[in-house]
């Protein structure tokens, strides 16, 4: 941790509440509503521009915080913001939070759909359709890295991110996608990874120079975010009437994931909730056991 990260308490500022959720999945956005007050701090504090994307950006406009059956939370940065936010917030994240990437986790692989995550130590998800993942699987915030590189609409961004899953790292693929906005003739718009894209219903999951060139502040849960202001040109061509709830039956979180609070994952960076360490540590910050 560095020196300006050192000076921040961030067990007193932002004490760890997951037992208060009454059920598992409470309990997972109560961590990762708290893992992401820390990132929204670190961000603010080093100049780092961030957004909310996906279902979180809806749950954002539509809930004033997480879809109540949501079990993720995703951000969007671009290229430029991601490597500082790796140069600056990265080695001030507090020890209970693991920043997963291609570089840091052996098991993470290059050109998967998400660049980079931010992983709570203490919990795990058990996978129902990919139960043998070797790499962390804390619970998560997503980090989508945007580069402004590709021409708009999902068969060119499928495509051309096809291509580039093959030169391996995401560094490599990051300094080709930084050259063709930087050479390119055509008026491109920012995406992320291809994967992504495949799930989508909707054509153009994209957002638009116009659409990110302004982030504004909302409430979420008991915290704000950023948002992009152009966020409901954005949306709407995503998903359509995205403030029309779904029918009940499909209120359900899409990751086939049961969440646990308390049981960490098969990591050699993990940490366990009634460790003597930590509730010592709790105790002399709250005053009495957790």
């Amino acid at each position: 941790m560095t020196k300006a990260g050192a000076m921040i308490n961030f067990d007193e500022i932002f004490p760890d509440n997951r037992e208060e959720g009454n059920t598992p999945l409470r309990q997972c956005q109560l961590v990762m509503l708290r893992m992401f007050k820390i990132f929204d701090l670190l961000c603010r504090t080093h100049g780092v521009n961030y957004f909310l994307t996906g279902g979180s950006l809806i749950g954002a406009v539509r809930h004033n915080g997480f879809i109540p059956w949501d079990d993720d939370l995703d951000v969007g940065m671009t290229r430029e913001n991601y490597e500082f936010f790796v140069s600056k917030v990265v080695p001030e994240l507090p020890y209970d939070i693991f920043f997963q990437s291609d570089e840091t986790d052996d098991h993470y692989p290059p050109g998967h759909f998400v660049e980079a995550r931010l992983r709570d130590k203490y919990s795990s998800y058990t996978h129902f359709a990919q139960p043998n993942n070797k790499w962390h699987e804390g619970f998560q915030i997503d980090i989508f890295v945007y580069d402004r590189a590709f021409l708009p609409g999902n068969l060119f961004i499928i495509c051309q991110n096809m291509l580039l899953s093959l030169v391996g790292s995401n560094k490599r693929r990051g300094s080709i996608l930084k050259w063709i906005a930087k050479k390119s003739p055509f008026k491109l718009v920012y995406a992320s990874s291809f994967l992504q894209n495949f799930g989508m219903r909707k054509f153009g999951t994209y957002i638009t120079e116009q659409e990110y060139s302004r982030l504004v502040r909302h409430k979420f849960e008991d915290a704000e975010a950023s948002i992009p202001a152009g966020w409901d040109t954005y949306l709407r061509r995503q998903y359509g009437d995205y403030m029309k709830l779904p029918p009940e039956e499909k209120r359900v979180a899409n990751h086939k994931v049961r969440p646990e609070p308390f049981k960490p994952c098969n990591h050699t960076q993990i940490l366990f909730w009634d460790d003597p360490v930590r509730l010592h540590k709790t105790m002399n910050i709250n005053g009495n056991k957790p």
